[in-house]
Order: C-alpha cells, then sequence, then structure tokens
C-alpha cells in the first residue's frame, strides 16, 4: 500500500502536466490515480460493499 505521501507525489506530478494532456490521457491520470489509492474497492464484488468500520479504516489511512 502507498502511503499518503507517496501518493501526493505522483498526484503532485499528474497535477503540473495536465495542461500537455489530451483528454484520454487526462482521464487515465485520474485511473491510474483512484487504482493507487484505492485498491481495496476493486477487490470487492459488485454485491459487495465496504463496512462503516472497513471504510472508517481507508479514511484514516489517507489521512495519515
Amino acid at each position: 500500500m502507498m502511503t499518503r505521501k507517496e501518493y501526493e507525489l505522483i498526484f503532485q506530478a499528474f497535477k503540473s502536466y495536465r495542461p500537455f494532456m489530451t483528454d484520454a490521457e487526462e482521464v487515465l491520470s485520474e485511473k491510474i490515480l483512484d487504482d493507487l489509492f484505492y485498491p481495496e474497492f476493486d477487490k470487492l464484488s459488485d454485491n459487495e460493499s465496504l463496512t462503516h468500520d472497513q471504510l472508517l479504516t481507508y479514511t484514516n489511512r489517507s489521512s495519515k
């Protein structure tokens, strides 16, 4: 799992490069960021959802 500091560095790099991106690249960069930051959500099936406690755990991780 990536730390918040690592994620912020990647986020800022994409943000700085955004004026040079095509629309497709911008969408792809957002997907990459989602995949990096929310990998546990992708493991859930369509019929599953995170419990309140699990959601709090992921929220607390992201604020560190």
